[in-house]
C-alpha cells in the first residue's frame, strides 16, 4: 500500500507546530508585500529575522526553564565557516533578496516561487550532500509542483 499509517506517536506533537510554522511562513509574503509600501526592503528583512530570533530565544528560554534536555549537537571549530556561510546567505542575503524581489513582483508570483524553494532545497540535499530521498519526499515534491502548476494555470 502506498500510503501506510505508521505508529509514530512521538512525532504527533510536532505536527501542529509544523502546520503553524507553514501558515506563518505562508502569511509572511502577502504581509511583507503590504508593508513594503511603507517600509524599505532592508528594514523589513531585518525586522522579519529579528522577530524570528526573538521567537527562537523565547522557545529556548521556555525549554530551559522547564528543564528540557538539550538535544542539539555541540559546535566544533570545523563547523564555524559553514555556520558563517549559513548566516550570510540564509540569514542576510536570502531575506534581503526576498524583500527586494517582492518589492518588484506580485505577492502571488512570489508565493508560487517560494513553493519551489522546498523542492530546490531537497534537490540540493540529494545531489550535493547525498542525502537520502525516499518515495515520500518525491511524492511530496510532485504534490508541491502540481499545486504550483494548478495555481498558476491560466487559459
Amino acid at each position: 500500500m502506498l500510503f501506510m499509517i505508521h505508529s509514530h506517536r512521538h512525532t504527533i506533537p510536532g505536527i501542529p507546530f509544523a502546520l503553524a510554522a507553514a501558515a506563518l511562513f505562508g502569511a509572511t509574503t502577502p504581509l511583507s508585500k503590504y508593508l513594503l509600501g511603507e517600509i524599505s526592503p532592508w528594514l523589513l528583512a531585518g525586522v522579519l529575522y529579528l522577530g524570528a530570533g526573538i521567537g527562537l530565544a523565547l522557545i529556548m528560554l521556555v525549554r530551559t526553564s522547564c528543564g528540557m534536555v538539550k538535544t542539539e549537537a555541540s559546535m566544533k571549530a570545523v563547523d564555524v565557516p559553514w555556520l558563517l556561510l549559513v548566516i550570510f546567505f540564509g540569514g542576510i542575503m536570502g531575506p534581503l533578496l526576498l524583500m527586494f524581489g517582492l518589492s518588484h513582483s506580485s505577492a502571488a508570483s512570489a508565493s508560487l516561487l517560494l513553493n519551489l524553494e522546498g523542492i530546490a532545497t531537497m534537490m540540493m540535499a540529494w545531489i550535493v550532500f547525498r542525502e537520502n530521498v525516499d518515495g515520500r519526499l518525491i511524492l511530496g515534491a510532485i504534490a508541491i509542483m502540481a499545486g504550483a502548476v494548478l495555481l498558476s494555470w491560466s487559459e
